[in-house]
């Protein structure tokens, strides 16, 4: 049986630091939500086998990021309550990365979209609840969803929720390309016996 090494971990942390790095890089080009946090979540429920740094690198990541727009940007990076929705987004997208026990590319293609529907409903339940754009309603929580549909026509894939899906899934092959590439030359398991 193999037991996971620093080295992996260390590779996984980089990897997903780089898309922290893309986070900021896409949204000074104002091409929002096309960003590997998703991605990052999802590759990390995956491929860290202990689930604490699986939960806890990309909500470090994430959390950074934003500290960072906050404080060095004229993004709001902190901003309320419905912050909390986005990060109980991204522990869900981490659980789907922990529910793959055999990556195939099908299988990482469907956790990238089901990555991006849950930050899309999870992000705007936030929204829904935490301002007063729409009446607490269901009518109201169902304009909410709609009207997030084409909420950035100026984007780059001309909505908040295909920027959201299709920069996951170009991510996601990216961060697990980048890592079969990389784990031969980095990555040093050790073999343990099982008594």
């Amino acid at each position: 049986m193999k037991k996971e090494t620093l080295s992996n971990i260390i590779l996984v942390a980089v990897l997903i630091f780089v898309s922290v790095l893309g986070r900021l890089v896409t949204n000074y080009f104002e091409i929002y939500n096309f960003t590997a946090m998703g991605a990052g979540a999802l590759f990390a429920g995956v491929m860290l086998k202990d689930k604490k740094y699986a939960y806890a690198v990309p909500l470090v990541s994430l959390f950074v990021s934003d500290l960072f727009f906050h404080f060095f940007t004229n993004i709001q990076g902190i901003y309320g309550g419905e912050m909390l929705f986005v990060y109980a987004g991204f522990m869900l997208v981490t659980f789907i990365g922990t529910r793959i026990r055999k990556v195939t590319a099908g299988r990482v293609f469907l956790g990238a979209v089901a990555s991006g529907v849950i930050f899309f409903l999870m992000s705007n339940l936030g929204t829904f609840l935490f301002r007063d754009m729409y009446p607490h309603t269901l009518g109201g929580l169902l304009t909410c969803y709609w009207s997030a549909i084409p909420f950035y026509k100026q984007d780059l894939f001309g909505s908040f929720a295909l920027n959201t899906i299709l920069g996951n899934v170009f991510y996601s092959a990216l961060l697990f390309g980048a890592y079969e590439v990389l784990k031969p030359v980095f990555v040093r398991e050790k073999a343990t016996t099982i008594a």
